[in-house]
């Protein structure tokens, strides 16, 4: 007599970050021998700002019933003879889920050289050289799944009896087989944002002179918007009963027999949530270059850079998926009946093959 049962499950989840900032290098701001009744202000300002949220929520619930036996065997009243074999009753689960996932990779490049410049400026200055920097980056990335996996196997080789035999009556049977793999993959999100070197840039104002007012400033304002957001709700419902039929080999005296096996039940569901994955590259090299130079007498000069790159970008995925089935695979509801000699049933082969598979949602952004 052989029994069977195997039963595996594996839950995991998964967040990784990735974060470089790379600081600004050889910013300046500089006000030079401006003279006389000067009001003269130089500055320098950088912000970063970088706020990431990843956030997992999942809920996992697997219920497993699995029952293997070779059959409700009865040799049944006999006064010689009655026999019952059988064997082999096996089933196999296999549930994976494999949970949320956020992975984020944020390098945020400053590298070059932003100038603002007063330079010489003379009598009666009101000068200004302001250098403003400000990185925003916000990245969102959030996960909700819900799974519910029932499981049901029965795989039994019949329900035998031999029955009321004063010689004869046999039944033999075996093989019944069940297996059942189920995998959700669920949630993923990905990120990737480089926002790359600014190069140079510069705003100069140069020995201008007398009555000027001079401006000089450098802004540049780089704000990235990441949100990526998957909802998932999956229910897998598997029923499955495998037996080698309901055997009797009846009312003898003399013969009648029963012989079955096989019944194959295999189902396969794989569903694959939803994924979001975006790269973002930006900043490049610029090389900006504004001047005033040697204006002269009652000026008023500005010079002035200003850089903004904004970035917004959403993605968002609900999936509502829900898988559920009822499967018997059975060779027979057998009898050899009233038999006073022979009676025969000689039954098998019975095979079910259920392959399921959703890919759902998928957002992806270069």
């Amino acid at each position: 007599m052989d029994k069977q049962k195997l039963i595996y499950g594996a839950v995991s989840g998964f967040a990784a970050l990735a974060f470089s900032l790379t600081p600004v290098l050889a910013v300046e701001a500089s006000n030079s021998t401006t003279g006389a009744e000067s009001k003269n202000e130089a500055e320098v300002e950088v912000d970063n700002d970088v706020d990431i949220y990843q956030d997992n929520d999942l809920t996992v619930r697997n219920y497993i019933n699995v029952d293997s036996e070779t059959g409700e065997n009865s040799s049944s009243k006999n006064t010689g003879s009655g026999s019952v074999k059988t064997g082999d009753a096996g089933a196999s689960v296999s549930i994976t889920n494999l949970g949320n996932s956020n992975s984020a990779s944020v390098s945020m490049d400053n590298g070059g050289s932003a100038s603002a410049s007063n330079d010489t400026t003379g009598f009666d200055s009101w000068n200004e050289a302001k250098v403003d920097i400000d990185n925003d980056f916000d990245l969102d990335q959030k996960n909700d799944a819900n799974v519910y996996n029932k499981v049901k196997v029965d795989a039994e080789t019949g329900e035998n009896e031999s029955d009321k035999n004063t010689g004869d009556g046999s039944v033999s049977t075996g093989d019944a087989t069940a297996s059942v793999s189920i995998e959700n993959d669920l949630n993923k999100n990905d990120a990737e944002v480089s926002l790359g070197s600014l190069g140079d840039a510069s705003a100069s104002n140069k020995n201008t002179g007398a009555e000027s007012k001079n401006e000089a400033e450098v802004e540049v304002d780089n704000d990235v918007d990441i949100y990526q957001k998957n909802e998932l709700n999956v229910c897998n419902d598997v029923d499955v009963e495998a037996e080698t039929g309901e055997n009797s080999a009846s009312k003898n005296t003399g013969d009648g027999s029963v012989d079955t096996g096989d019944a194959d039940v295999d189902v396969t569901i794989s569903n694959s949530g939803n994924s979001n994955s975006a790269t973002v590259e930006g900043g490049d090299d610029v090389d900006i270059e504004v001047e005033n130079d040697t204006t002269g007498f009652d000026s008023d000069n500005e010079a002035e850079v200003e850089v903004d790159n904004e970035v917004d970008v959403k993605q968002k995925n609900d999936s509502d998926v829900k898988n559920e089935g009822d499967i018997d695979a059975e060779t027979g509801e057998n009898e050899s009946d009233k038999n006073t000699g022979d009676g025969d049933v000689d039954s098998g082969d019975s095979d079910v093959d259920v392959e399921v598979s959703t890919d759902v949602n998928s957002n992806n952004l270069d």
